[in-house]
């Protein structure tokens, strides 16, 4: 639905605008064809949806021949905009970075609205999985439209995913060091982002600055691992390159480029799971989760009394 000369929020009015909502869309062959593909690369990876339209796009490089620049990505996403609002393609299948909600309310409608909020609470009722490890371990990805498919991954083994991409901001490195400094175990941070200058660089300049703020607040300072994207990697799995980019000019020049979203989703997923299982005491885990179960029956059967 077009916005054109009717009251906007600023007051400002416009002759044209793009479309709002969901709207009707009869895209070209050429445009229908790559609709098709998309569909296609969805398919193949439900088993990690939402993807993010730069994981999308590297399917259809590798799969299709779509083409390799900044300019196909561009049109890519301006495609998947409109098939999205077509419902051509479902909204929850691409994950947009920026979506964040803060500030919901709160509160119930009632007691016995409180008292069914207990009940359900008590029936996922679990213990926190990493009770009892030898180190605290984090994953840090820099594409943050990730986080979601390695969660999924990681949350059973005990593990958080936090956003690395913003670590440029003092205030967010200085949460992390707050965060691994008030442990009582070592930390082990796992880290996947670009292999460019400026993924190395942000990493470089975090784990630093972290590691600074850990020992000025009395902790134990991470161990950090790149654990993707590598220059093993690149060569073990083919990876699509690029140029370094002319204005990214840190550190040495890179002759080749990889973006973490080259690697395949399964790729991706299977590497995490294996860095992370290396690190967890899967007995401990084990023994945590029976705990959990045996509490979370007492307590239900409790709460299934009250009136």
């Amino acid at each position: 639905m077009s916005t054109a000369g009717r009251n906007t929020v600023s007051g400002r009015t416009y002759r044209r605008t793009r479309p709002r909502g969901f709207a009707p869309w009869s895209p070209r062959p050429e445009k229908l064809l790559l609709v098709e593909q998309i569909r296609q690369v969805l398919n193949e990876y439900r088993a990690y949806l939402p993807l993010t339209a730069r994981q999308v796009f590297y399917r259809l490089v590798g799969h299709f021949g779509y083409p390799k620049d900044e300019q196909a990505y561009d049109r890519l996403q301006e495609t998947l905009n409109r098939a999205r609002r077509a419902r051509l393609i479902p909204m929850g299948d691409i994950r947009d970075d920026r979506a964040e909600v803060m500030g919901l309310p709160g509160g119930y409608g009632s007691p016995q609205e409180w008292l069914q909020a207990v009940k359900a609470s008590a029936r996922s009722y679990a213990r926190p999985l990493d009770q009892g490890q030898p180190r605290a371990i984090e994953v840090w990805v820099e594409a943050q439209g990730m986080m979601p498919m390695l969660a999924r991954v990681t949350e059973p083994l005990g593990v958080a995913v936090y956003g690395s991409g913003g670590f440029e901001s003092v205030c967010a490195k200085h949460g992390a060091a707050l965060r691994i400094a008030h442990r009582e175990v070592p930390t082990w941070v796992l880290s996947v982002g670009d292999y460019d200058p400026s993924g190395l660089s942000i990493l470089d300049a975090a784990a630093e600055d972290v590691a600074v703020f850990v020992e000025e607040l009395g902790g134990t300072v991470p161990t950090v691992k790149r654990i993707a994207v590598t220059e093993q990697q690149i060569a073990e799995y083919g990876l699509i390159t690029a140029p370094q980019k002319r204005t990214d000019r840190r550190g040495e020049h890179m002759p080749a480029t990889v973006q973490a979203e080259a690697l395949g989703p399964d790729q991706l997923v299977d590497l995490v799971r294996a860095e992370v299982e290396e690190l967890v005491d899967l007995q401990a885990l084990e023994r945590v989760k029976a705990a959990s179960e045996r509490e979370r029956q007492k307590l239900v059967r409790k709460v299934e009394r009250l009136r």
